[in-house]
């Protein structure tokens, strides 16, 4: 009984130490490109005048090496979700993928400050696995 009981709180203490792990994880190293006046070209294959000409096409103006851009400052900041690949299961809208429809950066996080109430630039709050669990089950995060 008591292992059952321990076996089902694995999931939950790992829920809650993937926040501890963000925090106590090296800072982002570099200019700070996601000020809204920000250097565009670290991101995006266009400048600045050229995506707020066209704001709804600046989505799919990245640079094809976008991931790769994001660890020059990113790589080392502690847990994270793997990226370049698709979903399992289709995301919800406010969970955009790539114009290949694949899990990036920009997947669950927002990339130019505009929303930062629950920390890191998150689409979705993660308190208590909120972000997680909207693609994935418990079972899928250790259950």
């Amino acid at each position: 009984m008591a292992r059952r009981r321990a076996a089902r709180l694995v999931p939950v203490l790992v829920l809650l130490a993937a926040p501890l792990a963000v925090v106590l994880a090296k800072k982002p190293t570099g200019e700070n490109v996601h000020r809204p006046d920000g250097d565009c070209n670290p991101c995006h294959a266009t400048d600045r005048a050229a995506l707020e000409g066209d704001r709804s096409a600046a989505k799919s103006m990245l640079a094809p090496d976008l991931e790769s851009r994001c660890l020059v400052c990113h790589g080392d900041e502690g847990a994270s979700h793997h990226t370049g690949m698709p979903p399992k299961k289709p995301p919800p809208d406010t969970l955009p993928l790539s114009p290949e429809g694949l899990i990036t950066c920009p997947t669950c996080h927002f990339m130019h400050g505009e929303n930062d109430k629950s920390g890191d630039y998150l689409r979705i709050d993660n308190a208590r696995g909120g972000l997680c669990l909207t693609c994935h089950t418990l079972q899928e995060l250790g259950g």
